[in-house]
C-alpha cells in the first residue's frame, strides 16, 4: 500500500467517523434546535452584557489611573520647579559670597 491510498483510507475513516458522530448526536440531542438557537441566543446576550460592564469597569479604571498619574506628575514637576529655584538661589548667593571675597582680598 503507497502512502496516498493509506491517506486516503485515513481521510474516508474520518469522514465517515464525523458523519456518524453528527448522524448519533442529532438522534440523541436532547432539545430541538429552536431551543437550542434560543438559548445560544440567550447566552449572547447575556455575553454582550457582560462585555460591556467590564469595558466601563475598565474604562473607569483607566480614567482614575490617569488622574492618578496626572496629579503624581504635576506634584512631581512643582518639586522639580521648587527644587531647581532653590539650586538657582544658593548658587547665586554662592556667587555672591565669591564676588565679596575677592573684593575684600584686594
Amino acid at each position: 500500500m503507497d502512502q496516498r491510498s493509506g491517506t486516503l483510507e485515513l481521510l474516508t475513516g474520518l469522514i465517515v467517523g464525523a458523519l456518524g458522530g453528527f448522524a448519533v448526536g442529532m438522534l440523541m440531542a436532547p432539545q430541538t434546535g429552536t431551543r437550542t438557537r434560543e438559548q445560544l441566543n440567550d447566552q449572547i446576550s447575556d455575553l454582550r452584557v457582560r462585555t460591556n460592564e467590564m469595558l466601563e469597569h475598565v474604562r473607569g479604571n483607566t480614567e482614575s489611573l490617569l488622574a492618578s498619574t496626572r496629579t503624581t506628575i504635576e506634584e512631581k514637576l512643582n518639586l522639580l520647579s521648587d527644587a531647581m529655584e532653590a539650586g538657582k538661589k544658593a548658587a547665586a548667593y554662592k556667587r555672591e559670597e565669591l564676588i565679596e571675597g575677592e573684593g575684600t582680598a584686594n
